[in-house]
């Protein structure tokens, strides 16, 4: 940010310097707080060496389940990543309802790449043609009934004076 970009927009050269003054504080007070964690983390590094040196002597196999851990959480989030793009992928395909959609999709022929799945828009196209009715459509339904027209004779009943009577009673005129 520069002060010419600051004045460009209407600032005067005040204004700016106050701008300015109060980004640099925000900006110290961040790096104070990365400052901070930066330490805390090597502190816990230093604390996990030793625990870890502690650790070897004590159980020979800590290294195996502490790799098998790291394989099995990493599993369950890859498992979570790929459930919330698919459920982000389902809502932006118009799906009435995910958990039907979802009892209809292999999942296992699917595969997260980044942000999209693999797979998934061959498999909505089969269900769109095949269950269509899961999806939203951009269609207007059609109209099965419409109100009936009243009397076009100009005679009223009696019924209608009536309720023409209450209306006008209540401050409604011809609605």
């Amino acid at each position: 940010m520069k002060t010419e970009e600051l004045t460009a927009l209407g600032l005067t050269d005040d204004q700016a310097a106050k701008v300015f003054e109060m980004h640099g504080k925000e900006l110290t007070k961040l790096q104070n707080t990365v400052s901070a964690l930066t330490t805390e983390r090597d502190g816990l590094k230093t604390q996990l060496g030793e625990a870890n040196g502690k650790l070897a002597g004590y159980d020979p196999d800590w290294k195996t389940k502490a790799d098998a851990a790291a394989v099995d959480a990493q599993k369950k989030l890859d498992a979570l990543k790929f459930d919330y793009a698919l459920n982000d992928a389902l809502k932006a395909a118009k799906v009435r309802d995910t958990v039907s959609v979802k009892a209809h999709l292999k999942t296992d022929a699917m595969k997260l790449d980044g942000e999209s799945i693999l797979g998934l828009k061959e498999q909505l196209e089969t269900l769109k043609t095949e269950k269509g009715f899961l999806f939203e459509s951009d269609e207007k339904p059609p109209i099965f009934s419409k109100p009936t027209p009243g009397p076009q004779t100009g005679t009223l009943t009696n019924n209608e004076k009536a309720n023409a009577a209450l209306r006008e009673a209540f401050g409604r005129k011809g609605d």
